[in-house]
């Protein structure tokens, strides 16, 4: 076996793969496919680190401890340098409920478990990942669980004599399986979860392996030509730049299309420095880059997502390009005045602990951030506390109304306001929750109570479900049968207030930077869960809307529609002054009209279409209470009227509701009785 040397093309696809997921960050739509950086990070990590512990454990030289300290040396000193500076700038940037989540994924991400935070945080109410300034620490958290079990794994494989190779292979299979297995059951937590990534990693491991075998760049005996090392690299790059400029972030990620661009990683590593393509990776400019990748990838985004949070969500293009220069810079200084003194220190013991105080005075220090709510009391941020108090979501669900289910069998939103002999059930999906304070008020006036029976993204449509694959769209479909149910088993229910989205069930796209990375499909019937029955989403729909009145009405109960409200597009605290500001130019948190308008107009004129042709319900239209003849507006006379982009507040429900009970109690039309 030959000696582990330096390889400069290395670097240099180092340097493609941050290069990669900067620009994505900053411009999508430039490289679509550009967060697949991460996933090239992922097999260079893995062949790196395993080539490593291969050769140690061969000489005999392998030590668990000597193996984390290069990691703590390697990993520390510049990420407590960015950790640093992004809990401080915190300070002075976030609202209370910011630096409150802040401090928590800056904990996490000390004792490497941010994915898992993440996880956790990860579904339809989760904020935008713009606002996130620490998201981007989860691959390193996945790369660390990696390495607390990848060198044990092998020393236990040493002794007992297993073929390691096949060891290796069969933990591919295994970990790409339970991808694909989250893809079609979890997939909120695909994407970060580490059985489901650890595979990337063992692509590397088994390039490793089999260079540890037979010698560094080592070749097939056959087929060791350079001509063919040369047309092998190439084929690796194209794999490469075609995932990065044909993927996108919308697909489940990762999945079989994933070993595209991660096969051409190991073809070009296994190419290596001498074909053309490792020629052109070892150019000094990339090489350098790929130097400070480590720096830079833990810069760029705290400062991309800081200018974001500070310009309200929409930025000018040129500030984030000059954030992405301002990361290279900062990189560049990191990587020459803190990781490379670090590096050459002669005497390694009391950098260790000199680093690992740092990390436990930063975790003292989040932690200390979380348990005081975000430093709620800070003098920058004390003015918004009224207006924060309008963002918080109403409880989902309350004993009352969870005793008229059996265990388990509950909508997502369930609540029972003043339980009376005459109750008006308020279902749909979430946008029906968020009405429940002010229609269950103005109800309780009228001598009425209310029955909030609502799902979370999968409106109760008859003969219609919403999912990202066939398990959700099921789930769906049961939770839709067991609202109807209850509605039609419970006597006391008299009317009906239906509430739900509307354009992104039609088209799947969200609205505004606070949905840019929406990726809910549109909706479905339920004939077409496993196979397309080729009906679009404005029939299913349709007919889904027409069917369920329809049902409610041969119950004998009066029905009313509320229309969305309209979408702000921007995260709610748009609506108050920020701590900081880049630019004057703020875009607030309204809408133009004409915008709201043309969002809305395939979707309201279903809506008015089945109402003109039905007798069974009305339709209650949210604009006069929120717009005027120019703009549609989340404050109305200096208060808040939405909890975030596009859900209102407990005041904005207040303010909707006197006209939806109007439109419920007015003259019935024919052919009700209850």
């Amino acid at each position: 076996m030959s000696t582990l040397k330096y390889q400069s093309y290395i670097d240099g696809l180092r340097a493609l793969a941050v290069l990669s997921v900067v620009t994505y960050h900053v411009s999508p739509q430039s490289l679509p496919g550009g967060f697949l950086g991460v996933d090239i990070f992922f097999v260079i990590s893995g062949y790196l680190i395993s080539l490593i512990v291969f050769r140690e454990q061969t000489a005999g030289t392998f030590s668990f401890v000597d193996f984390y300290a290069r990691r703590a040396r390697r990993l520390f000193p510049a990420l407590a340098v960015v950790l640093l500076a992004t809990i401080v700038f915190g300070a002075f940037a976030l609202f209370a409920d910011e630096y409150h989540r802040l401090g928590k994924h800056a904990a996490s991400a000390i004792v490497f478990l941010l994915n898992f935070q993440l996880m956790g945080e990860a579904g339809y109410f989760d904020v935008a990942s713009d606002s996130k300034p620490l998201l981007h620490l989860w691959s390193l958290s996945v790369e660390e669980q990696f390495y607390l079990v990848w060198p044990a794994l092998l020393v236990v494989l040493g002794r007992v004599r297993w073929r390691i190779g096949l060891v290796i292979g069969i933990l591919i299979v295994g970990s790409f399986a339970f991808a694909t297995y989250l893809a079609n059951r979890n997939i909120d937590a695909l994407y970060f979860h580490p059985l489901a990534r650890f595979w990337e990693l063992l692509l590397g491991a088994a390039l490793a392996y089999y260079h540890h075998r037979f010698g560094i760049n080592a070749f097939p005996t056959k087929i060791d030509q350079l001509w063919i090392r040369h047309l092998l690299s190439c084929l690796g790059l194209a794999a490469i730049f075609s995932a990065l400029f044909l993927f996108n972030g919308k697909a489940p990620h990762p999945s079989t299309l994933t070993l595209i661009p991660l096969l051409g990683v190991v073809l070009l590593i296994a190419s290596g420095g001498s074909a053309v393509a490792g020629r052109f990776l070892a150019l000094k400019p990339i090489v350098w880059i790929g130097l400070i990748s480590y720096p830079l990838y833990l810069w760029h985004w705290p400062l991309l997502s800081y200018i974001r949070i500070m310009e309200s969500g929409a930025p000018a293009q040129a500030l984030l390009w000059i954030g992405a220069g301002a990361a290279v810079l900062l990189a560049a200084l990191t990587y020459r005045f803190v990781e490379q003194p670090l590096r050459h220190l002669r005497r390694v013991g009391p950098a260790l602990v000199g680093i690992g105080s740092v990390m436990v005075v930063l975790f003292s220090a989040s932690v200390s951030v979380v348990a005081s709510d975000g430093l709620s009391d800070r003098p920058a941020v004390g003015y918004v506390k009224a207006a924060k108090a309008q963002m918080k979501r109403e409880p989902a669900t309350d004993e009352s109304c969870q005793r008229l289910f059996s265990p388990g069998a509950a909508p997502v939103y369930c609540r029972q306001h003043n339980p009376m002999a005459r109750m008006i059930a308020l279902v749909g999906d979430s946008h029906a929750h968020v009405l429940f304070p002010g229609v269950s008020e103005n109800a309780a006036l009228r001598g009425y109570g209310t029955l909030l029976l609502a799902n979370s993204g999968c409106p109760p449509l008859g003969g219609a479900v919403t999912g990202r694959n066939a398990h959700e769209k099921t789930l769906c479909m049961h939770s839709i049968d067991r609202i109807f149910d209850a509605i039609e088993r419970d006597k006391r229910i008299v009317a009906v207030v239906f509430a739900t989205r509307g354009p992104q069930y039609l088209t799947g796209a969200g609205f505004g930077p606070a949905e840019a990375n929406s990726n809910y499909p549109p909706i479905s019937s339920r004939e077409g869960i496993d196979a397309a029955d080729g009906l679009s989403p404005y029939d299913v729909f349709g007919r889904g809307l027409n069917a369920s009145v329809s049902r409610l009405n041969q119950h004998g109960l009066r029905v009313v529609y509320v229309l969305q409200v309209p979408e702000l597009g921007v995260p709610a605290q748009n609506c108050v002054l920020r701590p900081l500001t880049v630019t004057d130019n703020k875009k607030g948190c309204s809408v133009d009209r004409v915008v709201y308008q043309e969002r809305m107009r395939p979707y309201r004129a279903l809506v008015e279409n089945l109402h003109l042709n039905s007798e069974f319900f009305r339709v209650v239209d949210p604009d006069p209470v929120f717009c005027d003849f120019l703009r549609c507006s989340g404050v109305s006379d200096g208060q808040l009227l939405y909890a975030d982009d596009n859900h209102l507040s407990a005041l904005g429900s207040k303010k909707l509701a006197p006209i939806i009970l109007q439109a419920l109690f007015a003259p019935k039309p024919a052919g009700t009785s209850r």
